[in-house]
């Protein structure tokens, strides 16, 4: 079992009473606030994106100068450690409103590729291939448990090791703004966008649970490279790393994970080779930033006590 380190350790270390992953979040938000301001009349819902970024740095401020009251009400420090990563639900769609600022939509060139490929459209053809409800089904779970990856490595490591959980959670929200700024920068929709015939055979429980996410929150953004693919590796890079013995029993949900990309038509064949290849750069480059940004605060933190 990881040591286990106390809140009030991990509430010393700061830089104006920021964590790190709240320092990486407003980042995120600066360059995309000046990104939408430099190609406003390009840029849709335009109003709505720029009054988040003035709302949500408030948010974060006000739970940096409510530090003891999270020393003296755990749940407060689980509310903060929680919220920049309830806020990729809002990031990820919003990709959508901002991603034609600079290229057209690219996927008749990604559907070039494949079939250049694979002589084929494979997005279009897994599902034919094999028309199981059954199998179905397990696709729909595979791309469902992304979710569940996600929730077990920030959850797991926040009740066992909080100074790891703040690496952890870092290493995961940077990465995901990684992918959401590539996704910016190539409007790539996917299969079950771009073709009208995007139909996949019928599932049961998780088919409906995943009909429902997509119906709610779900926009044609962000198929290349596949971030469900690259960040799936990297969470299991970390179990690896951090929590090997349940390290086993994510293989198999996360190759289930990265077959249903395709076979549920979220993907092209060419967003998943994107994925895998841009997995390691990206960890490389989220850990080497918590490094960064852990040495700013601590800088800061220092001087401050001085």
């Amino acid at each position: 079992m990881p040591k286990v380190h106390s809140t009030k350790d991990i509430l010393k270390t700061r830089f104006l009473g920021l964590r790190p992953v709240e320092l990486i979040s407003l980042l995120y938000i600066f360059l995309t606030g000046f990104y939408i301001i430099i190609f406003t009349p390009k840029v849709t819902d335009f109003n709505t994106l720029l009054l988040v970024r003035v709302l949500v740095p408030f948010v974060f401020l006000m739970m940096a100068l409510s530090v003891k009251w999270q020393e003296k009400y755990k749940v407060l420090d689980f509310v903060r450690y929680a919220f920049p990563l309830s806020l990729i639900a809002y990031w990820y769609p919003e990709t959508y409103y901002m991603n034609e600022c600079l290229f057209p939509n690219l996927d008749p060139l990604f559907i070039s590729i494949d079939q250049w490929l694979f002589g084929c459209q494979p997005s279009l053809e897994f599902s034919r291939a094999f028309p199981s409800n059954w199998l179905s089904e397990l696709m729909y779970f595979g791309y469902f448990s992304y979710y569940i990856i996600i929730a077990f490595v920030t959850a797991y490591f926040y009740f066992t090791d909080r100074k790891l959980a703040d690496k952890t959670l870092f290493i995961v929200l940077c990465s995901f703004f990684v992918y959401y700024i590539l996704f910016i920068i190539l409007p790539v929709v996917g299969p079950q966008f771009h073709f009208a015939d995007n139909q996949v055979p019928s599932g049961y429980f998780f088919q409906k649970i995943m009909v429902s996410l997509q119906a709610s929150g779900e926009k044609p953004t962000g198929a290349f490279p596949s971030s469900h693919v690259g960040m799936s590796l990297i969470l299991l890079f970390i179990i690896f790393k951090y929590a090997r013995r349940f390290w086993l029993y994510f293989v198999p949900v996360v190759v289930v994970l990265i077959f249903s990309t395709v076979y549920i038509k979220a993907h092209y064949v060419i967003d998943v080779i994107g994925g895998f290849a841009s997995a390691p750069l990206i960890y490389w480059f989220s850990d080497r930033a918590y490094k960064w940004m852990s040495k700013i605060v601590e800088n800061g933190e220092r001087r401050t006590e001085s």
